[in-house]
């Protein structure tokens, strides 16, 4: 938070989308990860 305007100015709304984009992959993969080693473990009888 100290240093979000410096970065803000240098990698501008361009860069600020391309880590929006990045960060919304990210967490849609552990989430899909997630669902999956869920329905393993439901299949399994693990709980």
């Amino acid at each position: 938070m100290r240093f979000s305007v410096r970065i803000l100015k240098v990698i501008r709304e361009s860069g600020v989308l391309l880590v929006t984009r990045i960060a919304g992959l990210l967490l849609s993969a552990i989430a899909v990860q997630m669902v999956a080693d869920a329905v393993r473990a439901f299949i399994a009888g693990d709980g």
